[in-house]
């Protein structure tokens, strides 16, 4: 029985549809074209060709010649694609499996390349191939599972930047990564590009040789601009700002109470025009983007670091936090993000400030995990009881 028969039967037993509405049903669905599989025989001596066809190959892989190598890879390569054709044309087996084995082919392609002819792997143009090739493939065939391949392949090229990284390859990848932002319509899809952007916003730094600790304040200040491009945009981008300004502040106060060493030589002049852009962000999206109008407080991080006890930092984040839950709750927004957040503060300034002593502080430490625990238990039943929508 097929899931749309289940269903089917159990709105007729509890009288959501008439007979006559599950006959239309019936009829529409008898009409369809039925999703032809490949017989099990047929898979299990295709999966013990392919197998063999690889031992073979593995086993006689110093014999074959460097640019034979290279043919035959690509020679799978292609013959991957067109089964990932015939399979979504035919209708018949999944041609996303057909599509990853083509993506990894290629890939491999690459490497034996490199490795046949003794091409450096440092700093080359092999995370650009796996990158590109990722971004192809998701506007080709535009499955979702590429958007994940595209971001982890970005992350890779991005993190290959870092020993050693040229105005070109950041200007190109910057180009991409918002061309890609502006072009795609899927939400998961914007949030990546989204983080490739501030990826690359964290690199541009060191690109300029410019030793600072507010990098990333100064990044996500830039992004923020970004919700003006358009409402829908600004829907899908704006919960993952909040997230990357609440992480931000978390590494802030972390790594001030934890560590001994300066994070940087604070530049006052510096500390002062990012207070003053803060002001003037603040002002703006409080105009059009008040939800998201609190990372502004960010811009305050230059003075508050010259605070070694980082009391500053966690006073600011507790009052950050406490603020957005009264807010939600006023404007009947979802309290997760908030609740989350001033969990995560309670639970780094307890081991920042408590680590030491936690035989004195553990009671403490577990009463308010209860008391958090219970105010969202009790917000939820709450909410359940009026009707709302978290």
């Amino acid at each position: 029985m097929y899931d749309w028969q289940r269903k089917l039967q159990e709105w007729r037993e509890h009288g959501v549809i008439d007979e006559i509405t599950v006959a239309a049903i019936q009829a529409y669905e008898e009409k369809q074209p039925q999703r032809r599989k490949i017989p099990l025989l047929l898979t299990v001596g295709l999966i013990f060709f392919t197998l063999a066809t690889f031992s073979f190959i593995a086993a006689n892989w110093d014999l074959i010649p460097d640019l034979l190598k290279t043919g035959m890879l690509l020679v799978f390569m292609w013959i991957a694609y067109v089964l990932s054709d015939v399979s979504e044309k035919k209708d018949f087996g999944y041609p996303i499996l057909f599509q990853l084995l083509g993506y990894a082919l290629f890939i491999a392609t690459i490497l034996v390349t490199a490795q046949t002819f003794h091409l450096s792997l440092s700093n080359s143009i092999l995370p650009w191939f796996a990158y590109l090739a990722a971004l192809a493939h998701l506007y080709f065939f535009k499955h979702r599972f590429y958007a994940v391949v595209h971001l982890v392949t970005g992350v890779i090229l991005l993190i290959s930047f870092v020993e050693k990284i040229g105005w070109i390859e950041w200007l190109i990848f910057v180009a991409i990564a918002f061309l890609h932002f502006y072009k795609v319509k899927r939400p998961a899809e914007t949030a990546f590009a989204f983080l490739h952007l501030f990826g690359a916003g964290l690199l541009l730094w060191s690109l300029v040789e410019y030793d600072s600790a507010l990098w990333p304040i100064w990044t996500l200040f830039i992004l923020a601009l970004l919700p003006w491009i358009s409402h829908e945009k600004s829907v899908v981008i704006k919960p993952v700002i909040q997230l990357l300004a609440g992480l931000t502040g978390i590494g802030y106060l972390i790594a001030r109470g934890e560590t001994e060493l300066s994070l940087v030589d604070l530049n006052t002049t510096e500390s002062s025009l990012l207070a003053i852009t803060g002001i003037v962000l603040g002002i703006l999206l409080w105009k059009n983007h008040r939800d998201i109008s609190w990372i502004a407080l960010l811009g305050f991080m230059g003075f508050l670091l010259l605070d070694e006890s980082a009391i500053a930092i966690a006073v600011l984040s507790e009052i950050v936090g406490l603020g957005y839950l009264i807010v939600a709750q006023r404007q009947n927004l979802s309290l997760r993000g908030g609740f989350v957040f001033f969990i995560l503060i309670q639970f780094v300034i307890y081991f920042i400030y408590a680590w030491q002593r936690l035989d004195m502080s553990l009671f403490f430490f577990i009463g308010a995990i209860l008391l958090f625990v219970l105010s969202g238990v009790g917000w939820w039943l709450n909410r359940r009881k009026e009707g709302g929508q978290s």
